[in-house]
């Protein structure tokens, strides 16, 4: 890693003059961008009455850059760098030092696109905040951490401890089948653990060349939020982070995209769950969406919106076409927007009628959302009525305003759209989701429901499996096991 920390940092109220550090002209609500000219990306947003500031560095990565040989090193790394989890840091430092600085609402770690630290802290303590978060990431830091022997194993330790928790977690067997079947040609670019025989291999030298690659200052973007000063921050950034040497860009060759359909035919699974209890059912479609870079991501969030409606037509649909005794509950409609592999997915909770036959049902209700309400999304542009349209792009609007007055959430909302598309996304989307109209959803409804395959994934407890397994065998349903699911296995 090439970061320093600045050996002459600024005191509070003695912000270096710098010649492209002038006064920052700030619009309420309206982002602030700057590239400094080692490549670091840095947003602004002060929000008026907030009673902390927040800090946030993002770096490109996570999972989806994984290959065979890499898979789990981002995740060793950050028990590595924090002696834990980022969220809750080890002992003595770098708890020690988040502690001093009274941070809160610590977030952070391995992703599916990024690496990340996040934390709050007392508007008073911005300045330390920054020098804060350049120590973490530095070589200074890196090389403190390497100078304790007993680091790296006991990283690797918390890694394969990680590992053994994810084959025996439902939620990540559920998650690593369904990406398994719909991402086929690199699965590995979804598992966050990856294979205890490349943690057990791993040497120092290859885990400080992947932190070299990767935690670049032109890989990367600060986000600051909530209460601090503006143009004293502005200023005080860049005297810091100028140490921080640019490197090569590791993603100058753009990564193999996720074809679409990401299946070949439709596919059923359905996971024994002991977390469901006796008598119900978690069903849901899942599949190949729009990627964040594609001209239908907006639709797709609209989408989401509209669809999500408990009292829409989708959720009435459902509602009157399954059996009475489903009593189908907590309809959803969900986008799940990613630079590389995105999806779709329409679930619901169905209740498991005695000597009812559950395939049976779960079929019925592909039926009704694919070849029923997926269709007449494709062809009827008064599918959505008007009104819906213009309450839907009103509550993106109002989230984005909610996220916009809470320092933690400015950091998810802004980290999250620079991960997504840069500058422009926070710029653009907006607009881009203001022109929407019904075209454009039915155009969706076609590309990616009806020309698209589908997960039909259902997960139920164990006895209520035990019941029904028969059933579900006739009909062709894959049972998720941890043996299957993850691609190393």
């Amino acid at each position: 890693m090439q970061a320093q920390t600045n050996p002459n940092p600024a005191q509070p109220g003695q912000a270096a003059q710098l010649p492209n550090a002038g006064p920052v002209a700030l619009e309420r609500g309206i982002p602030y961008t700057e590239t400094l000219p080692n490549g670091l990306d840095i947003i602004l947003l002060p929000q008026e009455g907030a009673d902390k500031a927040g800090f946030s560095l993002i770096f490109r990565g996570g999972t989806d850059v994984q290959t065979t040989k890499t898979a789990g090193l981002f995740k060793l790394l950050e028990h590595l760098i924090f002696r834990g989890v980022a969220a809750s840091p080890g002992e003595p430092e770098p708890a020690g030092v988040l502690e001093a600085l009274s941070a809160q609402d610590l977030q952070g770690g391995v992703q599916q696109d990024r690496f990340f630290f996040s934390f709050t802290t007392r508007p008073e303590q911005a300045t330390q905040a920054l020098d804060t978060m350049l120590y973490l990431f530095s070589g200074l830091r890196m090389e403190s951490a390497f100078a304790d022997p007993k680091a790296l194993a006991d990283a690797k330790d918390m890694s394969l401890l990680f590992i053994n928790q994810e084959l025996s977690d439902p939620a990540a067997i559920y998650e690593n089948s369904i990406a398994r079947k719909i991402f086929v040609s690199a699965p590995w670019r979804f598992d966050i653990g990856g294979p205890d025989y490349i943690i057990d291999s791993v040497t120092e030298d290859v885990l400080k060349e992947h932190a070299k690659t990767w935690l670049i200052p032109n890989n990367a973007c600060l986000v600051v939020t909530g209460n601090f000063n503006a143009e004293a921050i502005r200023q005080e950034i860049p005297q810091r982070f100028s140490t921080w040497t640019k490197g090569a860009n590791p993603l100058a060759k753009p990564l193999t995209v996720f074809p679409k359909p990401g299946i070949t035919r439709p596919t059923f699974m359905v996971l024994p769950d002991p977390s469901v209890p006796n008598g119900q059912a978690f069903v849901e479609m899942r599949y190949r969406g729009p990627d964040a870079s594609s001209s239908r991501y907006q639709s797709a969030l609209l989408w989401s919106v509209m669809a999500d409606n408990p009292e829409g037509r989708l959720a009435k649909a459902i509602k009157k076409g399954l059996p009475a005794s489903a009593n189908p509950q907590n309809l959803t409609a969900r986008y799940t927007p990613a630079p590389y592999a995105s999806w779709l997915s329409v679930s619901a909770e169905i209740t498991i009628a005695a000597k009812s036959n559950l395939p049976d049902t779960i079929l019925t209700f592909k039926e009704l959302v694919r070849s029923t309400e997926m269709y007449a999304m494709k062809t009827n542009a008064a599918y959505f009525s008007a009104s819906e349209y213009e309450k839907a792009k009103s509550e993106v609007k109002e989230r984005r305003m909610a996220a916009f007055s809470d320092p933690a959430e400015a950091l998810r909302e802004l980290g999250g759209s620079w991960i997504l598309g840069g500058f422009s996304f926070i710029k653009d989307v907006p607009n881009r989701i203001e022109k929407v109209t019904s075209k454009d959803i039915m155009a969706l409804a076609d590309e990616y429901f009806m020309k698209n395959l589908e997960v039909l994934a259902v997960r139920l407890s164990p006895e209520d499996y035990a019941k029904q397994k028969k059933s579900f065998d006739s009909y062709g349903f894959e049972q998720m096991t941890a043996q299957k699911a993850f691609w190393w296995r």
